[in-house]
């Protein structure tokens, strides 16, 4: 399995965010982009691929999206599509109560649960790789069967996370020499395992 986190720091947690300028809600269409290239290949949608939007922007961040790849069925790859999916996930994740998730539709749920529980849960059954340019090249690093891959927007990950990966096993892995757009990283990733067959 492969997952994805993406800390999307600014993103808007208000379902009302204007689905025609999404730069706008706090980049959300880099968001969009990410879950786009993280879950569909040319013609079809790949398998076994969770990514998880932890949106925390105004005004009621945290709020995680996660798609899982295996369960969605009639949904649009572009970055309209996916963010009218947000917005509904946003929308019927407004009352949740910390820790709380609910189904938005197939293969989408939306939880009231931070960056740090979310990686937290989900590194007692993945290996955690942080995306940082000071990592070892993805070239020369050796993957375990079951990946949480976690990294940042535009705007990157805070620094205090440093000390929560820390406290958990975990390694940093390098893309390449150039800074990336966030919604590259999961192209690179998957075309290294896949080459990998991984």
């Amino acid at each position: 399995m492969r997952e994805f986190v993406l800390r999307a720091r600014k993103a808007s947690t208000h379902a009302g965010f204007d689905i025609n300028n999404l730069s706008r809600a706090g980049n959300m269409n880099i968001v969009a982009s990410a879950v786009s290239n993280s879950i569909w290949i040319s013609g079809d949608i790949r398998r076994n691929v969770i990514f998880h939007a932890v949106l925390e922007g105004p005004p009621a961040g945290p709020k995680t999206v996660t798609f899982s790849s295996n369960e969605i069925k009639g949904m649009g790859y572009d970055e309209r599509s996916i963010a009218v999916c947000i917005q509904a996930a946003l929308q019927k994740g407004g009352w949740l109560s910390l820790n709380e998730e609910v189904n938005v539709r197939k293969g989408i749920t939306v939880s009231k649960k931070s960056f740090e529980r979310l990686v937290w849960e989900r590194s007692k059954q993945n290996q955690v790789v942080v995306l940082d340019s000071s990592g070892t090249d993805i070239r020369d690093f050796e993957f375990k069967k079951n990946i949480l891959f976690v990294f940042g927007d535009n705007i990157g990950l805070p620094q205090k996370t440093k000390k929560f990966f820390s406290d958990m096993p975990s390694s940093k892995v390098s893309l390449g020499p150039s800074l990336l757009f966030a919604s590259h990283c999961p192209v690179l990733i998957h075309n290294e395992l896949d080459r990998r067959g991984l």
